[in-house]
């Protein structure tokens, strides 16, 4: 057996356990918006965490302000927590975390354990935690409540897009990772968490005083770490409320680089805490992520030196490769119309951006598995915000 045989065997189990989370959500991934149920409303604090007060920031707060107008909901509010003071902005309460506020954990988590001081510690109030880009539709105002008024178990993601802003490759790289909200689904709805994602994250307030964000060793990847020690306190209290949020994509690839070697980095920090029935697939879909840098790197090497050099049996150079391409490729077509699907784009933009992944796949996987090694090379000691 070949050395391409025996990478590719390796990552065959990943690439069927991603399809089937793709079709089995095909379907219920994004929901309609439909209509705020009857009965009471629950209270929903919208959260957004950042460095400091900025223009960007307004983004979010007036989404949520005309998502909630336009669905009707009025039983919320908005909190900003941040590091240094800044200009008070209207309809917003800010948090501004003290200096010398010192926990074990760092960075976000620690403004996050922060903020609990303004969070009432009761059932009838749930958080939905939001990056500093991220923009609520009317539909995830809706699905919310609705997830909440049906007795939604008190910690639960939803669907976040990335749609084009100018830059190809990270508009690509965001495609790339899309199947993985599928699999994220599946873990909610089914409570075996491996990752929780940060941004749209709904947490009923009682469940977050009771976990808390001050960690041991915890100075990125807080939302995983969340997710491990409410299951080992709580057990299944995970859900998917549908919600979906519109975010961007890094501004640059150098972003999307450090963004991914930190998103790795944390992947390995946190497998010590990770529930122990839940290692076994953590450690292979971790391993997996590396063993995508090496597939990549054999992919132009198939292409330079496939008949100067004994790397790959007869099978794989056709039939095989033409196999893995087109799945390969239909995982990346999925991810680029889920993230055009909200976009007024004119269709003729579209329909090149769903041509041009095809040349370039092999170089967005090549800038989404890159990280692994920067990771193992240079460890982050710090959390660095990533501009988009």
């Amino acid at each position: 057996m070949t050395p391409y045989e025996i990478f590719w065997l390796f990552g065959i189990p990943a690439a069927i356990f991603s399809w089937y989370h793709i079709i089995r959500h095909t379907f219920d991934y994004i929901l309609p918006q439909g209509e705020l149920p009857p009965g009471p409303m629950p209270r929903i604090i919208f959260s957004i965490a950042a460095r400091k007060s900025s223009p960007i920031i307004m983004a979010p707060i007036n989404s949520i302000k005309k998502s909630c107008r336009e669905a009707g909901f009025s039983n919320y509010e908005i909190k900003l927590v941040i590091d240094e003071p800044g200009d008070n902005i209207d309809g917003v309460e800010t948090i501004v975390v003290p200096r010398d506020f010192h926990i074990l954990s760092r960075f976000k988590a620690r403004a996050l354990h922060y903020a609990l001081r303004y969070l009432p510690d009761s059932k009838l109030v749930w958080t939905l935690h939001l990056d500093e880009d991220a923009l609520v539709t009317p539909q995830c105002v809706v699905s919310i409540v609705r997830y909440i008024n049906g007795g939604g178990n008190p910690v639960a993601n939803g669907p976040s897009i990335f749609p084009f802003s100018g830059n190809l490759l990270t508009f690509y790289a965001e495609a790339q990772r899309q199947w993985t909200f599928y699999w994220l689904q599946d873990q909610l709805t089914s409570s075996t968490v491996h990752w929780l994602n940060g941004s749209n994250l709904l947490i009923r307030s009682d469940i977050e005083h009771q976990v808390g964000w001050d960690f041991i060793n915890c100075f990125i990847s807080e939302d995983s770490r969340f997710g491990y020690e409410a299951t080992k306190k709580l057990g299944h209290i995970f859900g998917w409320h549908g919600g979906l949020t519109i975010e961007n994509p890094p501004g640059t690839v150098g972003g999307l680089l450090k963004q991914r070697t930190r998103w790795f980095f944390g992947s390995i920090l946190n497998l010590r805490y990770v529930p122990k029935g839940r290692l076994p697939r953590r450690l292979y879909s971790i391993t997996v992520w590396l063993n995508g840098l090496v597939l990549t790197l054999f992919f132009f090497v198939l292409i330079l030196g496939v008949y100067h050099e004994p790397w790959f049996a007869p099978f794989f150079v056709v039939q095989g490769f033409l196999v893995v391409s087109v799945f390969w490729l239909a995982r990346y077509e999925i991810g680029v119309y889920q993230n055009l699907r909200f976009s007024n784009m004119h269709w003729a933009k579209k329909a090149l951006l769903y041509l041009g992944i095809i040349p370039l796949a092999p170089i967005i996987d090549l800038l989404c598995t890159l990280p692994t090694v920067l990771a193992l090379i240079k460890r982050p000691k710090t959390f660095e915000i990533t501009a988009k």
